[in-house]
């Protein structure tokens, strides 16, 4: 699947400031190699889905056409963005973590959400991903890593322009940590860490997976 030509064609409804967000962060996201940690059946919720654009590819991903997929954010712009572009059955809300139903979904993503909110606030969204996973199920986490410094100075002015200047990412000030920073949070939630990896990229940005399941 080709992500920057579905993500210029399912956004072409939408501003152009929206438009070219989703078109380079499909640029310069890893999505295939991240869509592939994904399940093919079952219910999936994506945490922090922002415009919606991963939801958007894995929806239109032939092989998880039988994905429930649910998607959350704190931000009513992007989520009504997601819904003018989201394919049929797809259900985007800005309904909170902790009001999901316990133990419903096969699989829970965040992705590039933890560099946003303060680290003392990650336990409680960990642990909600958690009761809201059944057990054995999949939680799926990419973020940005703070090495090599020379990517982590390049990351950190991309931010400051999103944040700061154009007001395309709310939350707090961004931090890229260190992959131990992110592992101890995920496992002090009670998740195994059954994959851990870089996921290379051509870009300035350092890309990094986890994959973990519940208990």
């Amino acid at each position: 699947m080709n992500s920057v030509r579905t993500a210029w064609k399912a956004y072409e409804g939408e501003g152009l400031l929206a438009r070219l967000h989703v078109v380079v962060r499909a640029l310069t996201c890893p999505f295939q190699p991240l869509m592939d940690r994904f399940p093919t059946t079952g219910a999936l919720l994506d945490v922090g889905c922002g415009h919606g654009l991963l939801i958007n590819l894995l929806a239109r991903d032939p092989s998880r056409r039988a994905l429930k997929i649910y998607g959350t954010d704190h931000d009513p712009a992007k989520i009504e963005s997601a819904r003018r572009t989201a394919s049929p059955g797809v259900v985007f809300s800005t309904v909170d973590l902790g009001l999901f139903p316990e133990s419903v979904f096969d699989a829970v993503s965040i992705v590039d959400v933890l560099y946003t909110v303060r680290k003392d606030a990650w336990s409680a969204i960990l642990q909600g991903c958690s009761r809201a996973l059944r057990p054995g199920g999949r939680l799926i986490v990419k973020e940005v890593v703070d090495r090599p410094r020379w990517k982590h100075w390049a990351i950190m002015a991309q931010e400051a322009l999103s944040v700061r200047v154009f007001g395309i990412t709310r939350g707090d000030r961004p931090h890229f940590e260190p992959p131990e920073g992110y592992r101890q949070a995920i496992v002090a939630a009670g998740f195994s860490v059954i994959e851990e990896r870089p996921l290379p990229t051509a870009t300035w940005i350092s890309h990094y997976l986890f994959v973990a399941q519940k208990s």
